[in-house]
C-alpha cells in the first residue's frame, strides 16, 4: 500500500490536494502532520480513514521518522523552513535503499520577481515570461544566485544533483484562486486581500502604474498537477519528471494587477462599496506593505510563467474557470465578510 506522509492538511494548498487525493485514491495510506488539536478533530471528521500526527515543523524526530516510513512526502506547510526540510531529507534517505523516496515541495512563483523586489521595482511592466523547461537552466541560476533567500528551492536541488535515492519535485504557483476544498482554510491570499482592501477602503488601487503581471491557476488545477506527480511517484516512472527535471510552473494565463484591480473594483461598485470602478488610486510600495503584509511584493511584482513540464510529462491540463471569471465571486464573498463583522 502507498503511503504518503502529507504537512500543510489544515491549509489552502495542502487541504484541497487531501481532499483530491482522498476523492481519487482512497486506497493511499496517508498520514498528515496537523500542529492544532481542534483543527485536527475537524480533518479527522472529514476524512476518518487517514493517520493524524500532532506536532509541528519544529518537531523535526517526527517529521523525520514519518518520512522515513513514507513512499512520498507531500511538504506543503512551507517553503521556507530549513530543518523541517532537512528532517525530511534524512528519512527519505534512511529508507530501503532498493526504493527511492518522493518528494513533493510546493516553492512559489516570486522565485521569479526576486531581482525587482531587491532593486525596488514595483509597478512596473516586464517582457520576461519562464517557461519551466525552455528557462530552466535560468530558474536554477535564479535560485542559486538568492540562495539566501529561496533556501529550501536551492537545498532541495542541491538534494537532487547529490543523490539518486531522492526524486524531488519543486512546484511553484503562481496567483492560485478559487474555493479549497479542505476542511479547514479555504480561501487564498493576493486577490482575496486585494478585495477585502478595496472594500474595506471603499477605493481601487494599484501598486505603482500597476503594469506589474502575474501568472494564475485555480486550486483544483493545482491539486491535480499534484496528483499526477504523486501517481507517477506510485508508478516508480522516470524519465525528465525529477531532481533537476523536476521545476513545475502551474499557470492557466496570466493578468496585469491593474487589471485585476478594475475587475475587484468594479465588482465593488455593483455591490455598493465604492462610486466608481474605473478609477484606481496609486499606492506606493510601502503602502501596499501596509495595507497587506508583504503587498508590494504579491500585487506589485511580475511572476509570468508558462507550464511546459507538467503538459508534456503529466498529460496535465488546466480546466477550471479563469480568474477573471472568478473574481466577482471572491470579491462577494469578502464583502459577505464584512457585513457580517
Amino acid at each position: 500500500m502507498t503511503r504518503i506522509f502529507l504537512t500543510g492538511a489544515s491549509g489552502y494548498i495542502g487541504g484541497d490536494l487531501l481532499h483530491t487525493l482522498q476523492a481519487t485514491h482512497p486506497e493511499y495510506e496517508i498520514v498528515a502532520l496537523v500542529r492544532d488539536g481542534s483543527k485536527a478533530e475537524e480533518i479527522s471528521k472529514a476524512y476518518p480513514n487517514i493517520r493524524l500526527v500532532l506536532g509541528d515543523l519544529d518537531n523535526v524526530s517526527l517529521i523525520e521518522d514519518e518520512a522515513r516510513n513514507a513512499d512520498i512526502v507531500a511538504n506543503l506547510a512551507s517553503n521556507k523552513h530549513l530543518k523541517s526540510a532537512e528532517a525530511i531529507a534524512r528519512g527519505l534517505q534512511g529508507r530501503d535503499p532498493t526504493q527511492p523516496g518522493y518528494w513533493i515541495q510546493v516553492s512559489g512563483a516570486s522565485v521569479l520577481c526576486v531581482p525587482e523586489i531587491q532593486n525596488r521595482t514595483f509597478g512596473e511592466p516586464s517582457s520576461k515570461s519562464y517557461g519551466d523547461i525552455d528557462d530552466s537552466a535560468e530558474i536554477t541560476d535564479l535560485i542559486s544566485q538568492y540562495s539566501s533567500i529561496r533556501v529550501i528551492d536551492n537545498y532541495i536541488l542541491g538534494l537532487a544533483r547529490s543523490s539518486s535515492k531522492l526524486k524531488t519535485a519543486l512546484v511553484f504557483p503562481p496567483i492560485i484562486y478559487g474555493n479549497g476544498r479542505g476542511p479547514i482554510n479555504q480561501r487564498s491570499i493576493q486577490v482575496p486581500e486585494l478585495a477585502r482592501v478595496t472594500l474595506q477602503n471603499r477605493t481601487g488601487f494599484q501598486v505603482g502604474r500597476g503594469l506589474n503581471t502575474w501568472s494564475n491557476i485555480h486550486i483544483t488545477d493545482l491539486s491535480q498537477l499534484s496528483l499526477k506527480l504523486v501517481e507517477k511517484a506510485v508508478a516508480n516512472a522516470g524519465g525528465q519528471l525529477w531532481a533537476e527535471d523536476g521545476l513545475y510552473f502551474p499557470e492557466n494565463g496570466a493578468i496585469s494587477f491593474r487589471d485585476i484591480g478594475l475587475l475587484v473594483a468594479q465588482e465593488a461598485e455593483k455591490l455598493g462599496f465604492i462610486q466608481d470602478g474605473s478609477k484606481l488610486k496609486e499606492v506606493t510600495a510601502s503602502e501596499a506593505d501596509e495595507l497587506m503584509s508583504n503587498g508590494s511584493v504579491f500585487w506589485g511584482t511580475n511572476a509570468k510563467e508558462k507550464a511546459q513540464r507538467a503538459l508534456k510529462y503529466l498529460a496535465w491540463t488546466p480546466i477550471a474557470r479563469s480568474l477573471e471569471e472568478d473574481i466577482p465571486d471572491t470579491v462577494r464573498a469578502e464583502a459577505s465578510k464584512i457585513a457580517k463583522l
